[in-house]
Formats: C-alpha cells, structure tokens, sequence
C-alpha cells in the first residue's frame, strides 16, 4: 500500500468474514502481533475461493487453491484487542494474465473503525504440473460474478 493512499470504503466489498482476536494473536503489549493480520488476510481469502463456487465441486485442495502467494503487504491503523470481533473485507482490484490481486480492509465490528489494510497478489498455479498457468476464462468470469463488475485485461 502507498502511503498516500486513502483507506478503501466498506461498501465498495462485495465480500468479508468476521474474526474474533483470540489470546494467541495477542502480543507482549496486549494487542493484535502484526504477523498475525496476515492470517487474517488468509483467512480472508481461503472465504473468498470458497465464495467463487468455481472450484467448491472438486476435493483436492490444489484445486480449491489454485494459486500461490506472490506478495502480501499490511499497513496497521489501529490495535485490535483481546475478543474483539473484527470484520475482514476482502475485494479483488485486478485480474492480469496469470495472476490477480486482491486488497483488505480490516474494521473492528464494535465501532467500524479501520484496523488494518493490505494488498496480496496470487499467481494462478498448477501444483500437479508445477508450474504458473493462465487465468481460466472461467475462473475469471466467476471474480467477476462476485465483483459484479467485469476485469480489463
């Protein structure tokens, strides 16, 4: 994220899932460790896929996931606390060729304040050939479905 980038709206998401902060995500000085927003991010996503439909017919988890992490970035506005609930949003912004990025918003559910922002980008990925692959049409059309907007390439 750029630092002179303004926080997303909520409504602009078509998508999100709530968290409770539990002991475990808590550091030394009581609040939410930073490493832990990524888990957040991914729980966020693992929701998204699932969300897609695309792939929801199929058991192996390498189709379910058919991408792998090129970069994920987290900028923190404000400490999330013990038991607090907090609402992961997650929306795609771009579909390339062979891979799409996805960007977070984390508000607190209390008092919607935001707690944290990010982006990732996922490469779309074969396990079984090993290897980077194309964005199935099919693939994109189902982002698009839940976007409810269409991806220039």
């Amino acid at each position: 994220m750029k630092k002179n980038e303004s926080t997303p709206a909520v409504q602009d998401f078509k998508f999100s899932c709530e968290v409770e902060v539990r002991f475990r995500d808590l550091d030394a000085m009581g609040h939410v460790n930073n490493a832990v927003y990524f888990t957040f991010f991914e729980i966020a996503r693992t929701g998204y896929m699932q969300a897609l439909g695309h792939y929801s017919d199929k058991d192996d988890l390498f189709d379910l996931y058919p991408f792998i992490l090129l970069d994920v970035q987290c900028r923190y506005l404000s400490a999330a606390v013990l038991s607090e609930r907090l609402v992961v949003h997650l929306r795609t912004v771009r579909i390339g060729n062979k891979s799409y990025q996805f960007e977070y918003l984390i508000t607190a559910k209390a008092d919607n304040r935001p707690v944290g922002v990010g982006r990732s980008t996922q490469v779309y990925y074969s396990y079984q050939q090993q290897k980077t692959l194309p964005i199935p049409d099919a693939f994109r059309q189902c982002i698009e479905k839940l976007e409810a907007r269409s991806f220039d390439l």
